[in-house]
Order: structure tokens, then sequence, then C-alpha cells
């Protein structure tokens, strides 16, 4: 998924920088670049700098909430980390995404800090290169992303789209990506918001709690709704695996647009 996002990290003295060119295939119904994609640069962007501070341990991410500050349909999309916080269990990071046009979206995260062992595996321990292309010469998205991911929806009112849990969209440990946990439930939250307002939606904030890693496949979503008008809805989304186990709760506010 990295790799076809075409997406880059590079790290100096002032601190890192992740990024990736927005191109037709990332947009959504509304023309513009899509929150789960945003997700995805975001949780990339913190992870990143999450290792290097939680060096030697590893880290897991525990929560994730990021707001759409303004729509972006072209250009590249640049996502920096700075530590708010560090403690002998915790770390928490401000992640800012930035335009051509200024600020895109802003993120908190916060890690659980781990002792690497095991399955934690200390990726990218020691000193990490000044720029990594997850991208081959020839990669990039081949379809609309959503269906590049193989997401499918199965009923709109109630927000259930399953994802098979594949490479494309897995991580080191064999388990759904962090940045692809968003863009599901971003798919899932605009598709039960569109169901109860009946017009097109885009999600605009979203407040992730990671609980579980997804490891069994197909992951299932559904949704509730906790109010709505004519603007919009507030969604709480749930992730569950194919043995019904709760991997990731969700609140996200979607607005309809024209």
């Amino acid at each position: 998924m990295l790799r076809d996002l075409r997406l880059w990290i590079e790290r100096g003295d002032r601190g890192s920088r992740a990024g990736l060119e927005v191109v037709p295939e990332m947009l959504g119904d509304s023309g513009q670049l899509r929150a789960g994609i945003l997700g995805i640069l975001i949780d990339s962007a913190g992870g990143d700098r999450a290792v290097r501070e939680a060096l030697p341990n590893w880290v897991a991410t525990s929560d994730l909430v990021y707001d759409v500050l303004r729509p972006v349909s072209a250009g590249v999309v640049e996502a920096r980390a700075r530590l708010l916080r560090k403690t002998r269990s915790t770390l928490v990071l401000e992640v800012e995404v930035d335009g051509a046009e200024g600020p895109v979206a802003l993120a908190t995260m916060t890690f659980a800090l781990l002792e690497s062992r095991g399955e934690v595996l200390r990726m990218g321990a020691g000193r990490p290169e000044p720029r990594t292309e997850f991208y081959l010469e020839h990669s990039r998205l081949k379809a609309p992303f959503l269906a590049a991911m193989g997401a499918r929806v199965l009923d709109e009112a109630s927000g259930c789209v399953e994802l098979p849990l594949t490479p494309w969209v897995g991580n080191s440990l064999g388990a759904l990506q962090g940045g692809a946990v968003a863009a599901l439930l971003d798919l899932a939250a605009e598709t039960a918001a569109r169901a109860v307002t009946g017009e097109p939606c885009v999600s605009v904030d979203l407040a992730i709690n990671y609980l579980s890693l997804g490891r069994a496949g197909p992951i299932r979503s559904s949704a509730r709704v906790l109010r709505h008008d004519a603007a919009g809805a507030r969604i709480r989304v749930e992730l569950r695996d194919a043995e019904a186990r709760l991997l990731t709760v969700a609140s996200v506010t979607a607005r309809t647009f024209s």
C-alpha cells in the first residue's frame, strides 16, 4: 500500500517529514483527498518518529485523533511529527500535514512503549537512512484507492464494509496496517452518514482507539449513528476480525457536500 501510494520519509538533524503526491486515484466522491489516505500519511510520519524516540524499545499505536482542516485535490502533502510528551510507558506526538496552500490536517497520536522481544521486532534500529522511499520505479495506484484496497460495502445503513486481509494492506506482523485501519473507518463512516442523511458525505475528523491487531481476515466494520442533521452525522464505528474480536473503535464526523 505504501509503495503504490509512493510515500517517502526524509530524516535530518531538525526532524523528519513524510510525504506523497496527490493523484486522482486518491480522491473521494467530493473530489478531495480521502481522509483515510491522510490517516495513512499521519500514521507513517508519527510511527517513524515514535520508533526513533523509543529505541531500543518498540511502540504500538494506542490512539490517533485528527481533523481535516482544508480540502486538497492535487500537489504534494507533507507530514511532520513532533514530540509532546515521553514517559516510561507512553509517547505522545503531534503531527501536522501541510499542502501548498497551508495546513491540511492536524493530529495527535499516543503510543505504548514495548520491550523489543518475541514477535515485537525492532525495525530500523541503529542509524536511519536519510531518506526512505517505499516505492519502486513503476509503483503507482492502478485503480481508485478503495478498489485497490479491496474494500466492499455490504450494507450501507449499518456501515458494514468488508476488507480482505491481504499483504497489500498488512504490516510486518501480518496484521492490518494502522493507516489502513483509518482508511477502512473513513469509508464505513461516510457510507453510514450517506445512508442516514441521503446525501454524499466526507469525513472531517476521526478519533481512533486501537485495541488489538487484526490478524484474522476479513475485517468488517459496523456503524452506529450518534446524531445527524442536514449538515452531516457523527458516527461510531467498530472493526472486528473474522473471529468477531473487537479490534478498533472510532468516532467520526462526516459532513454533507454538494
